[in-house]
């Protein structure tokens, strides 16, 4: 049964009061109620949530009642917001169990702190308490990075589990289970043990981290961390013989996961962030090839931690966004791009909006990613001349025959061996005059330089020769893209003329940087 004495106190310089029983039975559910009736308070939230391992959180709600008084003077309103925290307390009885202390935020007033709450659980005791958790010389515990700021689904949480000794120990071998109401995102066990001493309440304590955890909550409630057993061996033999051993288990680590406040804004996609600036900027010395531009996207401030991918921008203009790279320092987070352009003209990247929770105070923020222009240049590429040697210089006529019998047998062969695959008429991307033959020569030529002879090769060989090869990364990824266009150009009914010449131009200018690239390797 709850206990008969109920404690309401107004706290002094603080606009809210709380209730709470003083006891209750073992295993029974009970209540924190918070409330507020202070003008201008919109609601109740408490940060991080503090108890002893006997208290399990179960839930919480908010409401909010509003009245009027008619008097002599007049009209009177009086608004009265109320948040109720369900609470289990432990099967063993006999215990005393703590609460807090909490961070209690009123919208629209402030933040305040509640102080520790204790609660006295009756019922039967077990004997000698739960072994599992009051073993005196080894123990397992959890500690929680703070999260600065109100858990929501999706909030990333950091945990650190430690194996707790007084005595000498051997060997530990343990293992985790899954959390409740939440996702394990990553586990970084520690192979080694790493004892060191620790502060506690044991004298000649040490310790040794086991494993540290990212996670992060499926949905509001009570998130359940996940639980560590240990089997734990230690030096010597009982006096039975056998081998000294413990059997142990993590004490539970529950939090409150809130919902999302009421009324997002449309265009937000359930990010979570502290603070954040968005700067779009060209990069001084661009690592672009010809008339490409390298830009960067800088994010700023403690919300960076919860973007794995960039802002996404908007592009005005006829270019292309090609990602080249991505990291991260201190409290900044950045991505390069290359801007290809297809016409010379002005690009415009933004303006854009960056749209967050902000778990610090449960409010919607919004930041302005301020336009960033670029004029960029088209380099066209230059007509090559081919000048072949004259005869009365020194080369031989019969070199010349007995090459060009090699040619046509050797494109005799060629022409054999692709009768089953898709005819193509040329092996030349000067020659070509649609773009099966423009493929045809550019794989014909990529397949010379990358592996010295011409044969076929498909995309993912040509991904693999290019990375082998040692190819300039950016230099790579400009081939590949081309060469799915052009895959993907065999499907479209007509090609004009002006972007037919604009691709073998593409193709060329390609060819030409691959060849350089090659070359300069060899230097």
């Amino acid at each position: 049964m709850v206990g008969a004495g109920l404690l309401f106190l107004l706290l002094a310089g603080q606009p809210f009061g709380w209730e709470c029983p003083q006891s209750v039975e073992a295993g029974e559910p009970f209540s924190l109620r918070l409330t507020c009736s202070e003008p201008g308070c919109s609601g109740i939230t408490t940060g991080s949530l503090i108890s002893s391992p006997g208290i399990a959180f179960l839930g919480s709600s908010t409401s909010t009642s509003i009245s009027t008084v008619t008097t002599p003077g007049g009209r009177q309103l009086t608004q009265v917001v109320v948040l109720e925290m369900i609470f289990s307390a432990s099967a063993v009885g006999g215990v005393t169990q703590t609460i807090g202390p909490m961070q209690i935020n009123l919208h629209g007033i402030g933040s305040y702190t509640l102080q520790e709450i204790t609660v006295e659980v009756s019922g039967p005791v077990t004997a000698g308490g739960d072994p599992t958790y009051e073993n005196e010389e080894v123990w397992l515990e959890g500690t929680l990075h703070d999260p600065e700021g109100l858990i929501y689904p999706g909030t990333r949480l950091f945990l650190d589990y430690y194996v707790y000794s007084t005595v000498n120990v051997e060997n530990v071998t343990y293992w985790w289970g899954a959390p409740e109401l939440g996702a394990i995102i990553h586990v970084e066990t520690i192979p080694d043990s790493n004892w060191e001493s620790a502060d506690s309440k044991h004298s000649n304590t040490s310790r040794s981290l086991l494993a540290e955890i990212e996670m992060a909550p499926a949905a509001a409630g009570s998130l359940l961390a996940p639980a560590f057993w240990a089997d734990i061996t230690g030096p010597g033999y009982d006096r039975w013989g056998k081998a000294i051993e413990w059997h142990i288990e993590s004490r539970p680590i529950i939090l409150p996961v809130y919902p999302f406040p009421a009324n997002p804004p449309e265009n937000w996609d359930e990010t979570l962030l502290d603070s954040v600036e968005v700067r779009v900027e060209q990069l001084p010395a661009p690592p672009g090839q010809g008339g490409e531009l390298a830009v960067r996207i800088t994010c700023l401030g403690p919300g960076n931690v919860y973007m794995d991918d960039p802002p996404i921008l908007t592009l005005q203009g006829s270019a292309e966004l090609i990602e080249a790279g991505n990291g991260s320092a201190g409290n900044k987070r950045w991505w390069d791009y290359i801007l290809e352009p297809e016409e010379t003209g002005l690009c415009v990247l933004g303006p854009d909006s960056v749209v967050w929770l902000n778990r610090r105070n449960s409010s919607y923020q919004t930041v302005t990613i301020q336009p960033c222009s670029l004029d960029v240049t088209v380099i066209p590429w230059p007509d090559r001349t081919i000048e072949l040697e004259d005869v009365d210089s020194g080369g031989s006529p019969i070199f010349w025959i007995i090459l060009g019998a090699l040619g046509v047998l050797t494109m005799s062969v060629l022409m054999g061996i692709s009768a089953k695959r898709k005819e193509r008429n040329l092996a030349s991307v000067e020659g070509a005059e649609d773009i099966d033959e423009l493929l045809s020569g550019l794989e014909s030529e990529l397949s010379t330089m990358l592996r010295g002879k011409k044969e076929y090769i498909g995309y993912e060989e040509l991904a693999d020769f290019l990375d082998q090869s040692g190819t300039d990364n950016f230099l790579a990824r400009r081939i590949l893209r081309f060469w799915r266009g052009l895959e993907q150009s065999l499907s479209d009914k007509e090609v004009t003329s002006p972007a037919f010449t604009k691709l073998k131009s593409t193709a060329n200018e390609l060819l030409y940087k691959l060849r350089k690239d090659l070359n300069s390797q060899k230097e």
